[in-house]
C-alpha cells in the first residue's frame, strides 16, 4: 500500500468519523435545547405554584393575624375593664375607710378639746 492508499483510507475514516460526530452533535444539541426548554416551562411552572402557595399562606397568616389581634385586643379590653372596676371598688372601700377614720379622729379631738376647757375652767377658777 502506498502513501497516498494511506492516506486516502485514514481520510475517509476521519471523514465518516466526522460525519457521524457531526450528525450526533446535531441530534444532541436539538435533544438538549428541547430538555432545557422543557425544564425552563417546568420551572416557571413551578415557581408561578410556589409564588401562588405563597400568597395564600400570607393571606391565611395576615387572616389568622388579625383574628388574635382582635381576640387579644377584646381580652385586654375586658382586663381593663375589670381591673377599673376592682380599682374603683378598692377607691371607695378607702374613701369609707378614711371618712371613718376622720370621723373617729374628729370625735376624739372634740372629746380631748372638751377635757382641755374642763381642765382651763378649773385652773381658771382656782387662779380666782
Amino acid at each position: 500500500m502506498s502513501f497516498l492508499e494511506i492516506f486516502t483510507v485514514f481520510a475517509s475514516g476521519v471523514t465518516i468519523f466526522a460525519l457521524i460526530v457531526g450528525v450526533f452533535s446535531v441530534y444532541n444539541g436539538r435533544g438538549t435545547r428541547r430538555t432545557i426548554a422543557g425544564l425552563n416551562r417546568d420551572t416557571q411552572t413551578e415557581t408561578q405554584r410556589l409564588i401562588r402557595q405563597m400568597h395564600e399562606d400570607m393571606l391565611a397568616g395576615l387572616r389568622e393575624t388579625r383574628e388574635l389581634i382582635a381576640r387579644e385586643s377584646q381580652a385586654t379590653r375586658e382586663l381593663i375593664a375589670r381591673e377599673s372596676e376592682a380599682t374603683r371598688e378598692l377607691i371607695t372601700r378607702e374613701v369609707a375607710a378614711t371618712r371613718q377614720l376622720i370621723q373617729e379622729s374628729q370625735v376624739a379631738t372634740r372629746e380631748i378639746l372638751l377635757r382641755i376647757t374642763e381642765i382651763l375652767a378649773r385652773i381658771d377658777e382656782r387662779v380666782r
